[in-house]
């Protein structure tokens, strides 16, 4: 990643250092067009000035080479080029590189002969003449520290972009580096991190995001997996908890069958007795862990709505016709309509009866509903052994069976099935008991706003 910040800050700082370089040409060129405009003028008045001084010169009485001599002195002053010819061109005095223009002069007599005007370049002297020319380089002596301090402020500028270019870079590329971060702790397991970026509307916040959905999509799935392997272990170790007790008595007498007990009839007929019990025992128990497995999967319910009156009464006329020595009432101020799976939850209703059942034979079972405000009650109470408060701390885990069972069948899985299956249907169940005084289990169902 270091490497793309670098090589982003360099293409950057090479445009911008193109830009000023091309500014410096630029303005430099414009500068050269100005100072020699300003120069030809300034040229032109030291030409006057030049005339002038030879003028002053011929009132005094000096040789030829002292008036040369003065005069080329008083013109390098101003910052000109002078040379001063005799009047067959031969050099007196001043730069020899205008010797050239010495010959040119001799060329045009006339200017010899009648004068040359006051702004021109050419100065007649008696017995010779001198010529004046502007000094070489001058502009680009005048242009030198200009092109010094854009130089400096150049190496300044490009340094100063250098640092504040590698720095927003290094902050636009953030997002990948963030990505890459998260990446590498995917990678690892670690499905939790996610990256903040900035704006869905640039590239790198569509990248981010696409990160985050996908790193999202991968957490929930590996969640799910995690769910699944949990229910499947948890079913697999339900199964093994409760199948191991009636395949150990199946095993047994099967055992004690072939070791001559076939022999007696007496015998044998109640070992088969106790062996068709034991799978009878066994086929509940694998229904029951099914049905609990089932609950504990992600199927959604089957949601409708239903008279939840109407089903309370269907599962106590069940309950007596199977238990006719043991009444089961149901009582119900007015139809209360629920939206719920009413196949779950008429087993939860099932399995809360038949609990009570077992517990309290012979005792009257009474299933009530009521409206109280926003939900409709559903309470199942006995006349039981109740529990104790130990016994209702753990009363809805699976396989846990009270002290106060005695010689009660089951598996432990029935109120297990009915708190998931109310929770299912979005409702809560709670139960009250007391050691002696019975039990109440009450389900809590929000009604259906049509009711």
């Amino acid at each position: 990643m270091s490497s793309l910040v670098s090589r982003l800050t360099t293409w950057y700082v090479g445009l911008f250092a193109a830009l000023i370089l091309l500014v410096t040409l630029g303005s430099s060129l414009l500068l050269v067009n100005r100072l020699g405009d300003i120069y030809r003028d300034i040229y032109v008045a030291k030409r006057y000035d030049a005339h002038r001084f030879t003028q002053e010169l011929l009132k005094q009485s000096l040789t030829q080479e002292a008036l040369a001599a003065q005069l080329v002195a008083h013109i390098h002053e101003s910052g000109l080029n002078a040379a001063v010819f005799d009047e067959k061109g031969d050099l007196l005095a001043g730069d020899p590189a205008l010797k050239d223009a010495g010959v040119r002069v001799l060329t045009r007599p006339e200017l010899l002969h009648r004068g040359a005007p006051q702004e021109s370049p050419v100065i007649v002297l008696p017995h010779g003449f001198a010529v004046i020319a502007p000094s070489s380089g001058v502009i680009w002596t005048l242009l030198e520290p200009y092109w010094w301090l854009a130089a400096a402020s150049l190496v300044v500028a490009v340094l100063l972009a250098w640092l504040v270019g590698r720095a927003f870079a290094a902050r636009a590329l953030q997002p990948l580096t963030d990505v890459t971060g998260a990446l590498s702790t995917l990678a690892t397991g670690d499905f939790s991190r996610r990256t903040f970026s900035m704006s869905e509307s640039s590239e790198i916040g569509a990248l981010g995001a696409a990160y985050n959905a996908a790193a999202e999509r991968v957490a929930a799935a590996m969640e799910e997996r995690l769910r699944t392997e949990t229910r499947m272990r948890q079913f697999v170790a339900d199964a093994g908890h409760e199948l191991r007790t009636p395949l150990t008595v199946i095993a047994g007498y099967i055992d004690v069958l072939r070791r001559g007990a076939m022999a007696e009839p007496a015998v044998a007929a109640q070992i088969l007795e106790t062996m068709g019990e034991e799978g009878m025992r066994m086929r509940t128990l694998i229904d029951r862990l099914l049905r609990l497995a089932r609950l504990d999967g992600d199927a959604p319910p089957q949601t409708a709505a239903f008279d939840l009156t109407h089903m309370a009464a269907d599962v106590a006329e069940a309950a007596n016709s199977l238990t006719p020595g043991t009444p089961v009432r149901c009582t119900a101020q007015e139809s209360i309509t629920v939206h719920a799976d009413e196949g779950e939850l008429r087993e939860a209703l099932r399995a809360i009866v038949d609990n009570a059942l077992k517990y309290a034979p012979g005792a009257p079972v009474e299933i009530a509903i009521a409206r109280n405000g926003a939900n409709a009650l559903l309470r199942v109470v006995d006349a039981g052994p109740g529990m104790s408060a130990d016994e209702r701390a753990h009363a809805f885990e699976r396989f846990f069976r009270g002290e106060s069972r005695g010689d009660v069948g089951g598996a432990g899985l029935g109120l297990a099935i009915a708190k998931r299956a109310v929770e299912r249907a979005g409702g809560a169940i709670e139960l009250g008991s007391a050691a002696g005084r019975g039990t109440t289990v009450t389900i809590r169902m929000p009604f259906d706003a049509t009711s």
